[in-house]
Parts: C-alpha cells; structure tokens; sequence
C-alpha cells in the first residue's frame, strides 16, 4: 500500500486532519494523531476521530498498514465500513493524555 503523503515519511503534524474515505467513497472521519513504533521508528498506529455536530463523537485505532494515501483526494483510503468500525472504538481518552 501507498500511504506516504509525499515520500516516505511524513510527520504527525503533516497527518493531523487529514480525511479518511470509507470504501463507498464517503468521508468518515479524520486522523487525529499517530502512533510510533519505538524499535522501527515507523508509524504504526493511527488514531481516526469522527464528528458529529462539530464534536468528536468517535475514535478508532487504526493499523497504519490499512491506509492507502489518494493523491487525487489529498485523503486516505481504508477498506472498512461504519460497522466494522464501532466495532474497534476506543475508549474516550485512548493514550491517557487528554486526546
């Protein structure tokens, strides 16, 4: 999969915000922030909001390897629908520093 912005590496500012496009091509939520593997230094993990309303009603940990970066619709793709998704919430606060 392609999922680097530019290159091949990409900085969580550069991720955050970014939308992610669900399988019917509809937006359903945004990167919020990422998770870095200590022994590879590599992205592993992203965290994906989904708003309602204007508020964050959501969020999903998302394995980095499932995203597929659109350079068409500056946005990432992943191949997993709403239901799959609800199924994988996080709790409120998933790193325990106020996200």
């Amino acid at each position: 999969m392609n999922n680097s912005i530019q290159s091949s590496s990409s900085s969580s500012v550069q991720l955050e915000g970014i939308a992610v496009i669900g399988p019917d091509g509809d937006q359903i939520g945004s990167i919020e922030s990422a998770a870095i593997d200590q022994m590879s230094g590599a992205i592993s993990l992203v965290v994906m909001s989904v708003g309602k309303f204007g508020f964050v009603a959501g969020r999903y940990l998302l394995p980095w390897n499932r995203l597929d970066y659109d350079r068409q619709l500056a946005a990432y793709r992943v191949n997993l629908t709403r239901k799959q998704l609800k199924a994988s919430s996080l709790p409120e606060d998933p790193f325990g520093m106020g996200l």
